[in-house]
């Protein structure tokens, strides 16, 4: 090296008395992070190049990191290039070699690569559609997915403002002059990230939803020259987005127009939500959640409280029932909550949903029925006939009345055959009698007929004497269903009849 400016001295940290009159080679620091022998073998094969065509030669980019003055190196890239100075005769005299410092644009260019992978991977990943224009030039390049997510080709798609064939042309009409305007606030305030929400047309006629973000390059300006960017189609979620809309709207009418009161609350028990017919009975102001209790009958308020706090606490299903002022008369009638926990994807509970059913005339008719019933055992108690109902072929037994438990104890009759119930009776042949009704659905009767009746299966036996009758039970359709067996004991008539005769008194 025969001289330098001050300018490549400066660039390369070196001295010019360091360098001046060494091998090029020689003049290269060593860094020994990175080595350079292949940027030393591309110089050699430049210069060798010049040496034998004289013409001029550039290098390919080439990275030479330069010594700090506090120790370590800096990381450089250069573009040189070599020229051959030739004397009048031809000759070469000197080569001149001139590098530049592209380090910002070679690192500026590798951060455009990485950020070029991971929206390709992205893209890839979100099946997006990339692209990138050019506005200085404008021009437009398409990514690969183009085709498969709109159904263009990047010819079809030609270039921005070409008439009906560019990008603008296949936005909706209702939605270009909001995504134009977003564009040109974007760039007019020098921001770095554009992103803006329209819907497409697909080359079949259909309009996608698209999510469309970009990030604009600027020049020393500040004046924008190139934007890179992906459209994400969001058809899917927004048609699952409008689907939940419309379940949701769906819940929230069921919940207003079912016949009861109905409420939500949060994961932790607290109200969010009471229907109009809550409002409606209790008088509450329409909206107001708190002090919901107050509606509550005193007797019962704290037992409710207690019960929801434990089930919202420990996230069971709740079931009370409790009595509610109505506010247009004063009175309190009996009402069933039943409150069921909702989930999240979690398993964990995400809000509660409760309805409160007036069950007021259900108990006051259940009451009467339960009345009825017991003035209905107390006559049977009283009737001189004992009664028992046997169903079905096997003959299983559905009802007997009080008296039989007072002469055969506590058998567990119910749902048992009469065989098993009174084995007892095997000798007089009862289930014969049963078999013959059921089948020939033919009633028949008995008068006076020993019957053995034992307390309990082992112990003391005794008899006594009946007027028994089966009667075929029918259906609304004339089928035999089961056997009605009814009888009177008529014990004390026998044995004054057995006294009578034994004393020769006449019947």
């Amino acid at each position: 090296m025969l001289d330098a400016t001050r300018l490549y001295a400066d660039a390369s940290h070196f001295k010019l008395e360091d360098i001046c009159g060494k091998h090029i080679l020689d003049t290269f620091a060593n860094n020994p992070e990175k080595t350079d022998e292949h940027g030393k073998q591309n110089v050699m094969a430049s210069l060798r190049f010049v040496l034998a065509n004289k013409k001029p030669h550039m290098m390919p980019i080439v990275r030479y990191d330069v010594p700090l003055e506090q120790g370590g190196f800096e990381r450089r890239y250069w573009r040189t290039s070599h020229t051959p100075i030739l004397d009048p005769a031809g000759n070469l005299v000197y080569i001149l070699q001139e590098a530049r410092d592209v380090t910002a644009l070679v690192l500026q260019e590798q951060l455009n690569e990485q950020n070029r992978e991971r929206l390709s991977l992205l893209t890839n990943t979100l099946h997006a559609v990339t692209w990138d224009y050019d506005i200085e030039n404008n021009r437009m390049s398409w990514g690969v997915n183009l085709q498969e997510a709109f159904g263009y080709s990047p010819e079809e798609m030609g270039q921005p403002n070409t008439g009906n064939t560019g990008w603008l042309s296949r936005v909706h009409p209702d939605d270009a002059a909001a995504a134009l305007e977003s564009l040109r606030q974007a760039a007019e305030a020098g921001h770095k990230y554009w992103s803006c929400e329209y819907r497409f047309r697909k080359a079949n006629g259909t309009y996608a939803y698209v999510l469309d973000q970009g990030y604009f390059v600027y020049n020393d300006n500040n004046k924008p020259v190139r934007q890179v960017g992906a459209m994400i189609d969001l058809t899917e979620s927004k048609q699952s987005e409008k689907t939940l809309k419309e379940t949701n709207e769906r819940f929230w009418h069921l919940l207003e127009k079912q016949p009861y009161m109905s409420f939500m609350a949060d994961a932790k028990g607290r109200i969010t939500y009471f229907n109009d017919n809550w409002y409606e009975y209790t008088g509450i102001s329409k909206g107001q959640v708190d002090g919901w209790i107050n509606a509550v009958h005193p007797e019962d308020s704290a037992h409710v409280l207690t019960a929801w706090n434990e089930a919202t606490r420990y996230g069971h299903a709740f079931e009370q029932e409790y009595r509610i002022r109505n506010h247009v008369d004063g009175q309190y009638r009996l009402f069933l909550d039943r409150s069921v926990p909702m989930y999240d994807e979690e398993g964990k509970v995400k809000f509660w949903i409760g309805t409160m059913t007036d069950i007021e005339d259900q108990r006051e008719a259940l009451t009467q029925v339960q009345l009825k019933e017991q003035q209905f055992a107390n006559i049977l108690n009283l009737l001189p006939a004992h009664l028992c109902l046997l169903m079905g072929p096997t003959h299983t037994c559905r009802y007997v009345t009080p008296g039989i438990y007072s002469m055969y104890g506590n058998r567990h009759y119910l749902g048992k055959p009469a065989s098993e119930i009174w084995p007892e009776t095997q000798p007089i042949h009862f289930t014969e009698v049963f078999d013959k009704v059921y089948q020939q659905q033919e009633p028949v009767s008995f008068k006076e007929v020993l019957v053995p009746i034992t307390p309990s299966y082992s112990g003391p036996q005794k008899n006594a004497y009946f007027n028994i009758q089966f009667q075929p039970l029918l259906d609304p359709n004339r089928h035999i269903e089961g056997v009605l067996l009814s009888a009177v004991e008529v014990t004390a008539l026998v044995e004054c009849k057995q006294k009578a005769a034994s004393s020769g008194v006449p019947d």
